[in-house]
């Protein structure tokens, strides 16, 4: 950056934006601050600010306008439906920061308004904050950003960066809405977590305990957790100061029950820390410091009658208080953990951000990564056995059962302890002995797939296994192919109940069909070269038809390099920048040269290099992801299925009941066509594959308008130009966790027009992509 900052608008100066406002002008930024509250302003213009008195004027010539207002209907009003808001008023290409806490399918609205008011040169970036206001303004809050382009990131990455912790600046994949589903994911810690210190504290002093130790001994213990150690200060100093409204964690925790309902997913500890909120509001103390709503859990000692406790000593008592919150928080981590998954976030981005920021415990610390471990190999729904020197959920229940115990003795109210106690016994009914402490989670893990996978992890295994089932299990089709033990395939729902159709079968090479002609044994020939180096250069018969490089210098004895990947350096074996642009042929070596498997010219022939996840989408159906990043040039897998005449995909078409659906599996091997072609296999009707009823995980990737992957006819031997393989390759870098794309009909123009033709429009497939360069439909 420049020594000269760029203006910033900020719209709502709240105890967060306040802090984070003023530390951007300590900062040297020139800021310009709306609020509501005119004593804000004041406040504000005497900390070096200047002030507006519209969010319109406020943003005006601003290339940089943060919001931190308190709700999505705040942030509708200031940005979109206010007489003088602000969107409309911002400068061409300017960045909108929303740190605001907000539903996911708000900040996703949001998106799309602006683009529907004509401005979707706005880079709309969805980044709300953790941490307090004591960080906000010193700049070391938590950011989750989730960013809808690499241009987006670079224009707002300066000023992320002056208002984060450098160690605490998460770009979250998925775009928007991913950012506001990270921060709905740290607050079901932080909503259960803000009421277990008051629940603790609370039964403290119906046990008759010193606060003030039970605080150290809290904060010594497993039980420890970064809202217990921020909230209890204030309990001893008569809720004061008001750091955090309560009205601000029923905020928070309302988007999370909400978003929970809509995705069918089981808050178990979140609704009950929501409906004790609510008693808390009705109570009049909305506006109060949340550390105040120990009073919900102290009011009631004494009134009850005489009461007689088990625990003879302050040692056992404490130990009682320690219990009660360990239980509490290893149930709310793995909720937590559950819920990231469901919305599919990735785990590890989530406990890196909860454990470093206000959701934070020594619980999460230690069954984090076996909760997260779990979910990777496939044993959440499970459980798994706790090592040696590792707690067991039942010592974890022990502890707390003995707490709940001694509340009901006391008449004292612990509200997510008991709901706590009956989670872990849950899960306990259908657990081994010594079952691990993480394995809690497989009470809210229920997976939709499990009526389809169950024969085959509980049968299938077995000698008795019946074969025709065993054919006909995606799983044991899946498990057979070479390249599982180190790049698996796996199948995931949590959408709704649909499984892959049982008539699907996976395959991990191509089926040549009736009446398909392949070319004679006498036509096949395969390179000479003396060793695999010789194979990327004009020298090898493979490359005959390969264009020369031009960025390459010829070697001392004149060859010139041929083959379509870089041979050296960090991009080594993957597709050159030319073959990338020009989509032109791949041609490779194959089975029947002189080279070695390991020849650098058989990337596409030795298979798949990625793991991939076919996963159900939110409204197209099944996708692909692939769990590690994906390079730019990167070879992913081959489209396969059933090679088939064109009269026979004539006549599937024919029967199919949506003739354009089966368009979807349906792709020509059109690449060498020519019906002046001397060789009557490229002079005839180009063969097609498809790929509905059998294929690989490539079958269930989505098309988009602005895809992430392209396919690339590869040629092995010259003899089969015919049915080349169909080669999906990275056209960009993909981050891990990405669906993955490419486009259907490969950019036709065509569409364009015809979707602006009446006429045409009834009969053409709509395309579902919504990304901004979507055409409206697919043929």
């Amino acid at each position: 950056m420049s020594d000269t900052k760029q203006p910033v608008a900020f719209i709502g100066l709240g105890a967060m934006g306040f802090g984070m406002a003023t530390h951007l002008i300590k900062q040297g930024y020139p800021v310009t601050g709306f609020d509501v509250w005119p004593p804000t302003l004041e406040k504000f213009t005497s900390a070096g600010g200047l002030t507006a008195t519209t969010p319109a004027s406020a943003v005006a010539d601003k290339p940089c306008c943060v919001c931190m207002v308190a709700t999505a209907q705040q942030a509708q009003a200031v940005l979109i439906d206010g007489p003088n808001a602000a969107a409309l008023a911002l400068p061409q290409g300017a960045v909108l920061l929303l740190c605001s806490t907000v539903p996911c399918d708000y900040v996703q609205s949001l998106a799309k308004q602006l683009s529907a008011i004509g401005r979707p040169d706005i880079h709309l970036i969805d980044c709300p904050v953790s941490g307090g206001a004591a960080r906000a303004a010193d700049g070391t809050l938590s950011i989750m950003a989730g960013v809808p382009s690499e241009e987006a990131l670079g224009k707002s990455k300066p000023l992320l960066e002056e208002l984060a912790d450098p160690a605490k600046l998460y770009i979250v994949q998925g775009g928007i809405g991913a950012g506001s589903n990270m921060k709905m994911v740290h607050q079901v810690l932080a909503a259960v977590q803000i009421l277990a210190a008051s629940e603790a504290m609370g039964f403290a002093t119906h046990l008759g305990l010193d606060l003030a130790k039970t605080n150290e001994a809290v904060l010594n213990s497993d039980a420890w957790n970064w809202m217990f150690e921020h909230r209890t200060p204030r309990m001893l100093t008569n809720y004061q100061p008001v750091a955090s409204a309560t009205v601000i964690i029923v905020k928070d925790t309302s988007i999370i029950t909400a978003e929970a309902r809509r995705s069918g997913f089981p808050t178990l500890m979140t609704s009950v820390a929501e409906q004790v909120y609510f008693s808390a509001v009705g109570k009049g103390y909305g506006a109060d410091d949340d550390s105040g709503l120990v009073r919900l859990y102290a009011e009631g000692k004494g009134k009850v009658g005489p009461v007689q406790g088990a625990a003879g000593s302050d040692e056992e008592r404490l130990a009682l208080v320690i219990g009660l919150l360990k239980g509490i928080l290893l149930c709310s981590a793995a909720e937590s953990l559950a819920f990231a998954d469901k919305v599919g976030l990735d785990l590890d981005q989530v406990f890196d951000l909860c454990i470093n920021a206000a959701g934070g415990s020594q619980m999460l610390k230690k069954y984090g990564p076996s909760i997260i471990r779990a979910f990777r190999e496939g044993k959440a729904t499970e459980g798994w056995s706790a090592a040696e020197s590792e707690t067991s959920l039942k010592e974890v229940a022990d502890g707390l059962f003995a707490a709940v115990e001694e509340a009901q003795r006391l008449k004292a109210p612990v509200f997510l302890g008991s709901q706590a106690l009956n989670v872990i016994r849950l899960a306990l009914q259908s657990s081994s002995a010594g079952v691990a402490a993480g394995a809690v989670v497989k009470v809210w893990n229920s997976n939709s797939m499990e009526k389809a996978f169950r024969p085959h992890f509980f049968n299938h295994g077995k000698p008795d296994a019946n074969p025709a089932e065993k054919r006909n299990c995606h799983w044991c089709q899946i498990r057979s192919f070479a390249t599982h033990t180190e790049l698996p395939i796996s199948i995931t729902n949590k959408e709704d109940d649909a499984f892959l159709n049982p008539s699907f079968r996976f395959i991990d090479h191509s089926v040549i069909g009736k009446n398909v002609p392949v070319a004679d044994q006498s036509f096949r020939v395969g390179c000479s070269c003396a060793s695999d180096e010789e194979c990327m250069y004009s020298t090898c018969e493979c490359l005959d038809e390969m264009a020369p490089d031009s960025d390459e210098e010829a070697d001392p004895y004149t060859r010139k390099k041929r083959f379509a990947y870089y041979s050296q350096g960090a991009k080594k074996g993957l597709l050159r920048d030319r073959v990338l642009q020009s989509q032109e042929p791949i041609y490779e070596c194959h089975e029947g040269c002189a080279c070695s498997k390991d020849c650098p010219n058989r990337v596409v022939e030795r298979g798949r290099t990625v793991p991939l996840q076919i996963f159900r989408t939110k409204d197209r159906g099944w996708g692909v992801k692939c769990p590690v990043n994906i390079k730019r040039g990167q070879f992913v897998d081959r489209y396969l299925g059933e090679i088939i005449t064109s009269e026979e995909a004539d006549r599937r078409r024919a029967e199919s009941t949506i003739a354009r659906r089966k368009d979807v599996y349906l792709f020509a091997l059109d690449k060498f066509s020519d019906p002046d072609s001397l060789d009557p296999l490229l002079a005839g009707q180009p063969l097609e594959v498809d790929g509905e009823y059998m294929s690989g995980p490539t079958r269930f990737i989505n098309h988009s308008c602005d895809p992430n992957m392209a396919i690339f006819a590869r040629v092995g031997d010259h003899a089969d130009k015919h049915i080349h393989d169909l080669a999906l390759f990275a056209i960009k870098d993909i981050p891990k966790g990405t669906e993955l794309t490419f486009d259907y009909v490969n950019g036709l123009t065509e569409l364009e027009s015809d979707a602006h033709d009446p006429s045409k429009i009834s009969e053409m497939t709509k395309c579902l992509c919504g990304t901004a360069k979507c055409r409206g439909y697919l043929w």
